[in-house]
């Protein structure tokens, strides 16, 4: 009989299908002289977009404990950044819902509704503020949805309540989400003034055509307006870009970004359009690429290249700042283990060693905060193994790994571990390694939300094992993992905490 997850994410192919069922522990025992040949015989292109932005580590493949924990049992575990720790706030509503879009958004005017939302939000934070009192909010994001949607006085009292309710760094980030259209010069002003210092621009391309495609109806010189007075008054100012639009030129994307350097934007990221998830012809092993892959690919590393030629840094693989300029700390923060509290409608946190999730309706948030209980829908706790992992699997994803500062912070050596698939990634030119510091080639990038994987403990490979047949022959993921079998040379012990 198949077990499926009681909450399904429809718009992810990883939750749609057969949930964990008890381990079986039948991975193929590590043959470090095979190693090598058993990656590169199963190894498989999981995406037909470049770079992937929507992964997690560990996967959400097992089941998860539903109901809401008391703030006492949810921080109960003590936290490996002690003192610390950063908001995530979701705030649903949208002008208009982008045809790229599959986050939980309420499209149109919805003043009432959006009012009402802004309560229970400083009602929620009120929840969490007693059990956070003695540490501190290093950053806060504001996401969403498009926040700056909220009018000025909601806006003002969401920002107010967080300082409120959370102890602030002096050199704390907040950062808010914008769109075109929702930030004239006086909300720009306002935003400054209660706290934010960093602000997101999701323009996604400054040609008006392709934009049409998205469902996304603004002024091209409109949009330029606001971002000049961003720059002007925030300064720290990102912009989300994208491509592999159809119709698009091949220098769509250089032109767009030539434009925002010129107007001093310090921050880009750049997302391929997904086509995948409108896809669903699955090819067993493989998914489909679309036609456009290759030369997505080669549109990015132009953007790259461009952009590196300007000054920028990569932060991570799809992310570039101006390092005088701008900042990018929640993000990076999130992979070392740092306390998330997760705020508003579907909202995902994280506590020590506990993952978690907020309900996803307006109703049943509603309902958990009017009975004093934290809206969350289910939570998976996670054993310290996978939380170092967490911290390793994540950065090798996104950044790099420092395997001395890891075994500082957790006792445990990851190139003992790993010792065997190190070698064997780096002659296959995927791995790049100092002795310190672990990071994916080039040769890597398309294949990099499988390789990082490939570090997962062998308990976790055992519990992917365990699934049913059809998940391992529907999803690359799990396939890739148990055919290779076990990769770790030595087990982990982590030590001192």
């Amino acid at each position: 009989m198949k077990l499926y997850h009681p909450n399904l994410n429809k718009k992810s192919r990883i939750t749609r299908d057969p949930i964990a069922v008890s381990p079986v522990n039948e991975l193929t025992a590590l043959d470090p002289k095979q190693l090598k040949f058993q990656i590169a015989a199963a190894l498989r292109i999981q995406n037909d977009y470049y770079p992937c932005f929507d992964w997690a580590f560990p996967p959400p493949i097992t089941q998860k404990t539903p109901g809401s924990p008391a703030p006492q049992t949810l921080f109960q575990h003590p936290s490996v950044v002690p003192g610390r720790y950063s908001v995530y706030l979701h705030t649903p509503f949208c002008q208009s819902l982008c045809k790229f879009c599959y986050y939980p958004v309420i499209p149109g005017q919805q003043a009432g509704e959006m009012e009402r939302y802004v309560e229970y939000l400083t009602r929620e934070m009120a929840l969490y503020a007693p059990e956070l009192a003695n540490d501190r909010c290093e950053s806060v994001y504001v996401g969403g949805g498009t926040p700056t949607y909220l009018t000025p006085a909601l806006l003002e009292k969401l920002l107010t309540s967080i300082h409120h309710h959370f102890r602030l760094t002096d050199d704390a980030e907040v950062t808010i989400e914008s769109a075109p259209g929702t930030i004239p010069r006086d909300k720009i002003a306002l935003l400054k003034e209660f706290g934010v210092n960093r602000l997101s621009y999701g323009i996604q391309t400054l040609d008006s055509a392709l934009l049409a495609t998205l469902n996304r109806n603004y002024s091209v010189s409109a949009a330029v307006r606001e971002l000049e007075d961003a720059v002007a008054i925030i300064g720290n100012v990102n912009i989300d870009t994208m491509y592999g639009f159809d119709g698009e030129s091949d220098d769509a994307l250089l032109k767009t970004l030539s434009t925002f350097v010129a107007l001093g934007i310090p921050c880009v990221s750049i997302y391929a359009l997904d086509g995948q998830r409108r896809n669903h012809e699955i090819v067993r092993f493989e998914p489909s690429k679309d036609p456009y892959y290759e030369r997505k690919i080669r549109i990015f590393r132009d953007a790259r290249a461009f952009l590196t030629g300007q000054g920028f840094e990569p932060v991570l693989q799809n992310i570039f700042l101006q390092p005088t300029r701008a900042s990018y700390r929640h993000q990076l923060r999130r992979w070392n283990n740092v306390t998330l509290v997760a705020l508003g409608m579907s909202s995902t946190g994280y506590a020590p060693r506990r993952i978690y999730q907020n309900h996803l309706s307006l109703k049943n948030y509603y309902a958990h905060i009017d009975q004093g209980k934290l809206p969350i829908l289910e939570s998976e706790e996670i054993s310290q193994e996978i939380e170092i992992m967490r911290e390793a699997v994540c950065q090798l994803r996104f950044t790099q790994v420092d395997l001395a500062r890891l075994n500082e912070k957790y006792g445990v050596d990851l190139g003992a571990v790993f010792h065997d698939l190190i070698e064997a990634l780096t002659e296959l030119g995927y791995l790049q390694s100092d002795g310190r510091v672990l990071r994916l080639t080039d040769k890597a990038a398309p294949y990099n939300n499988i390789i990082p994987m490939l570090f997962a403990p062998d308990t976790l490979k055992a519990v992917i094992f365990g699934l049913p047949e059809e998940y391992r022959e529907n999803f690359p993921l799990p396939y890739v993992l148990t055919q290779i079998g076990a990769t770790q040379s030595a087990a982990m012990n982590p030590g001192g905490h």
